[in-house]
């Protein structure tokens, strides 16, 4: 019955990943690191040269990636190993580049999407937990209370110790935008505070919600009310 139960279960997490590929369905009975495999946890498909800029000019260079699990820049160290960029020196960062993509640290990673001397639109991706069943009598689900994130199964060093997952769970990518000013502080895509940061075109952005609509979680709608604000003066 178990062995069914589990078949079951992972035919539905194959089907509904082929729906979306920004959900992940780990069945109960399952391996962690089975499931999320380097090429899920990554949001390269290998560590690309990458360079690390403090804000006093110190440049380190290694092979980077980012974890869309912990929300942390990773670079290789000899062994295959992977390691987080030390708490200390994130505070200090400026600028880290991984290819060609451009990140800064503001409380967290941002990857830059868009920027000029007015602003700078990013973002941050990363899995959080939406759903959780633990696997009762007879091997039938029962939902659970969902939580926030599930970063705990991969730490700073990447450790994530093969863990047996005793309950269906599921996990979403989530994708939050940022509008930061010419000061690079940032705060979450919003009309509050858009009107906080571009306080002097307050008439402008009500006129161009009059005229469009524009969801917060649409990149291609964010950036055109970014360009609105920042490029066309």
């Amino acid at each position: 019955m178990k062995f069914i139960a589990i078949a079951i279960s992972i035919f539905v997490t194959q089907s509904l990943v082929g729906q979306d590929s920004t959900r992940i369905l780990i069945p109960a009975g399952s391996i962690f690191s089975d499931v999320v495999t380097p090429a899920v946890m990554f949001r390269y498909k290998e560590f690309k040269p990458g360079r690390i800029l403090l804000k006093d000019d110190v440049l380190y260079q290694a092979n980077l990636n980012y974890n869309l699990f912990n929300a942390e820049i990773m670079f290789a160290v000899p062994g295959g190993d992977t390691m987080a960029i030390d708490k200390e020196k994130m505070l200090n960062i400026k600028r880290v580049t991984i290819d060609t993509d451009l990140y800064v640290y503001n409380k967290g990673y941002l990857q830059i999407v868009r920027e000029n001397k007015n602003g700078t639109l990013a973002r941050r991706q990363q899995y959080h937990l939406v759903s959780r069943e633990k696997i009762g009598g007879y091997n039938f689900a029962s939902p659970q209370g969902s939580i926030d994130s599930y970063n705990s199964f991969s730490d700073r060093a990447n450790n994530r110790h093969d863990l047996v997952v005793r309950e269906n769970i599921s996990l979403q990518l989530k994708t939050e935008y940022f509008i930061g000013d010419s000061y690079k502080l940032f705060l979450p895509v919003n009309r509050k505070n858009l009107e906080k940061v571009f306080f002097k075109k307050r008439n402008e952005i009500t006129s161009y919600f009059n005229e469009h609509v524009v969801d917060f979680k649409n990149e291609k709608q964010v950036t055109g009310l970014f360009i609105f604000l920042t490029e066309n003066l």
